[in-house]
């Protein structure tokens, strides 16, 4: 189950003096789906709410790399690869390096844009950096993206739309 909340209230029950939190639901039919739950102990993952991209958006990115991908005789994987290790959001996690061999394999499952690489961080540890596909990308990430893929199409004078349309499109997201 999953819906949209704000917090409404934050502190300490006088009773347990545990943490105490309380939720703004915007679908009050939350309700029926929750109240078999009442009483158990819980896993939540609370995370900040992000507008997602328009479909038009995603149309428009893939549309554009299609071009790309003709104009310059390169797959379009490849090209989207490119832009996902470029403009994309990754992580980088710490683990053994048998186990970066099996993570690497599950993780790039899942799609494209889901990739990895191990790298030396900044400490001079061996990690594993995962990149996320662009179907998880918040407004904020996908405008990059499609900013960064608009740039090269421009160079290459592919036509893109207009900058009027553009900021359209990114006025939607925000």
């Amino acid at each position: 189950m999953q819906d949209t909340a704000i917090i409404s209230y934050m502190g300490i029950d006088n009773k347990t003096g545990k943490a105490k939190i309380t939720f703004l639901f915007d679908n009050k039919n939350i309700l029926r789906h929750t109240e078999e739950l009442k009483g158990n102990k819980l896993v939540l993952d609370i995370n900040k709410w992000f507008k997602k991209r328009s479909k038009n958006a995603n149309a428009y990115l893939w549309k554009l790399i299609e071009e790309l991908s003709q104009k310059l005789n390169i797959s379009r994987k490849e090209i989207y690869r490119k832009y996902i290790y470029e403009a994309g959001t990754y992580q980088e996690l710490g683990m053994s390096e048998d186990a970066m061999n099996r993570f690497s394999k599950i993780w790039e499952e899942k799609g494209l844009g889901w990739f990895s690489e191990k790298v030396v961080n900044e400490y001079g540890e061996l990690v594993l950096r995962v990149y996320f596909g662009s179907s998880t990308y918040n407004t904020k990430e996908m405008a990059r993206l499609l900013n960064s893929v608009i740039q090269d199409c421009k160079s290459q004078n592919i036509e893109t739309k207009t900058q009027a349309e553009i900021d359209s499109l990114l006025k939607a997201w925000h």
